[in-house]
């Protein structure tokens, strides 16, 4: 029996309720599509989020576009909504930079796939300010999962 794929509203709110307890919920990731090979979060600004200068702490700008590019990613390998941890794509690269940054409001992350290889993913993310302004860009290297093989092509031979 297969699943069907969610739509990227419906996704999102499953990664929503899967993050609760994880670090992307503690620090307040909020997902709001995923699906067809894109993703969009929002992070609000919290003082825990900032570096000495009351501004966004750059791991945090990190780590949330990471989450949004690996949410782009987890649509493509398992746009069913179930949780399988054999197809979650794991990052294995990031470049990242940092050009701008903001110490109050609501950060915007809009991920998109840009290359599907047959071991890899590679997922573009652009973080803006509530202005539009550009925080950072990262690029995500993933590997791409593939379902595991069905048990009924196995060699059953001694």
């Amino acid at each position: 029996m297969s699943a069907e794929r969610l739509d990227p509203r419906a996704f999102a709110q499953k990664l929503n309720e899967w993050a609760r307890g994880t670090m992307i919920g503690a620090h307040g990731t909020r997902f709001v599509s995923a699906g067809e090979g894109k993703a969009r979060a929002e992070l609000a600004f919290k003082p825990e989020l900032t570096q000495l200068t009351g501004r966004f702490h750059a791991g945090a700008i990190i780590a949330f576009a990471d989450e949004t590019a690996t949410a782009a990613a987890m649509w493509e390998a398992n746009p069913t909504g179930e949780l399988k941890p054999e197809l979650f794509p794991l990052t294995i690269q990031l470049s990242v930079n940092l050009v701008g940054n903001a110490g109050q409001g609501t950060l915007t992350a809009e991920a998109e796939i840009i290359h599907r290889g047959r071991t890899t993913l590679v997922v573009e993310v652009k973080v803006r300010d509530e202005r539009g302004k550009l925080i950072a860009t990262l690029v995500a290297t993933q590997i791409a999962p593939t379902p595991p093989a069905s048990p009924r092509n196995a060699n059953t031979h001694a």
